[in-house]
């Protein structure tokens, strides 16, 4: 009988000391972060630094002592640069039991992950995705984008120039995608509020595939007065040449662009390139005020042997930061808890920036900016600027 007993007692038990293994597994196993992200066609560009970047701040956290006692892995899966293949990529990262989805940094081209993600209640993440509507209202309640929104470039630019004695302007406009179309909208308002409706003296506009502007050239040259500066929103390969093809028309008032025409990859293209400003999230060519970009720079250089093709990699690691700190507040490495302190970000303090978020907008509106010039084809940091009348809030 007492045999029988013991035998009974032992089998109950095994359950339970089953359980109790499997949640010691549990707490020691790594926390998944999924990458539906390019890692081929055109968008691979865009997504390697950050991602590399990313990696670095994983394996700091995890020297650490991870999240909560637990490492963090990577997991990447290629959306081969198709909106389509996002949505499956992310599905196969759920499915590894992902907490977090990092997506392409653009509200189309991340977008379908974003949903795939946001409508099973896990986070989506874009690291620099700067429409407004990469958010609560375009995407889902659990998507979050850690770059400064397209409204706060445009409004810093206009800020800048009229801070630099620059009273009229000339706005040229690349119409391919909702980041330039924002930068210009938001920049002719905030621009006119400043010199008056006057001020913008020009607007046009040309396509990507557009291999001349010299259309667009004659209706600046032919303006009664030359405008101080001219905006040029657009991105590579077509914003290069169009820079080349108004430098070479004479025209030589400064010029400036948003975080699409960051970086020196392209600069070869306008030789000897001066009086050209941009604004953009950090200097990458290592004279960035802050010692913190400054060192994320040097050791990027030390492990990939060169600096960061564009401060969009500052986001890379940003939201790493995000993330862990987000988990640790919540002591939980699940979406809901993450959620939750995400929406009460104020301020913090992470390499790309302040950055706050609630529960209504989940991009940044009110973080500075720094202005990058070129003169004789070399960067410069100029000057970090926060906007003196941030854009007000809306979904678009």
């Amino acid at each position: 009988m007492s045999g029988i007993l013991w035998t009974r007692r032992s089998v109950a038990a095994l359950p339970l000391a089953a359980i109790a293994a499997r949640s010691a597994f549990a707490q020691d196993s790594p926390v998944i972060i999924g990458a539906a992200i390019a890692q081929s066609g055109f968008a691979a560009p865009y997504d390697s630094d950050p991602a590399k970047a990313a990696q670095m701040a994983i394996d700091e956290v995890n020297a650490k002592g991870g999240v909560l006692g637990r490492p963090l892995k990577l997991e990447i899966r290629d959306t081969k640069s198709d909106i389509a293949q996002g949505a499956v990529a992310a599905q196969e990262l759920i499915d590894l039991g992902a907490k977090v989805i990092i997506v392409t940094g653009d509200f189309d081209f991340g977008g379908a992950a974003a949903r795939a993600a946001s409508t099973r209640n896990v986070i989506a993440i874009a690291p620099f995705a700067a429409d407004p509507k990469f958010g609560v209202r375009g995407i889902g309640p659990y998507a979050f984008s850690f770059a400064t929104a397209a409204d706060t470039v445009g409004t810093i630019l206009a800020e800048f120039a009229a801070a630099r004695g620059w009273k009229t302007a000339y706005v040229l406009l690349q119409n391919t995608i909702q980041y330039d179309q924002t930068v210009s909208t938001y920049f002719q308002s905030r621009f006119k509020e400043l010199n008056g409706a006057a001020g913008i003296v020009g607007t046009d506009t040309f396509a990507m595939d557009d291999a001349s502007i010299a259309a667009q050239i004659t209706r600046i040259k032919g303006l009664a007065k030359a405008p101080d500066a001219i905006l040029l929103a657009s991105f590579t390969p077509a914003g290069p040449s169009a820079l080349r093809q108004i430098r070479a028309a004479g025209l030589n008032m400064p010029v400036l662009g948003g975080e699409d025409l960051d970086g020196d990859y392209w600069i070869s293209s306008v030789p000897n390139l001066s009086n050209f400003f941009f604004a953009t999230m950090g200097s990458i060519f290592g004279d960035d005020p802050d010692p913190t970009v400054n060192g994320f720079i040097a050791r990027f250089k030390a492990k990939h042997g060169n600096h960061p093709a564009t401060a969009h990699t500052l986001t890379g690691y940003a939201w790493v930061q995000g993330i862990t700190l987000a988990m640790e507040r919540a002591k939980s490495v699940e979406p809901p808890a993450v959620k939750a302190e995400l929406e009460k970000f104020k301020d913090e303090k992470l390499l790309v920036g302040p950055t706050s978020f609630d529960a209504q907008f989940h991009i940044n509106f009110n973080r500075p900016l720094a202005i990058v010039g070129v003169e004789g084809g070399k960067h410069k940091f100029v000057e970090r600027r926060a906007p003196q009348k941030p854009p007000t809030p809306r979904d678009r």
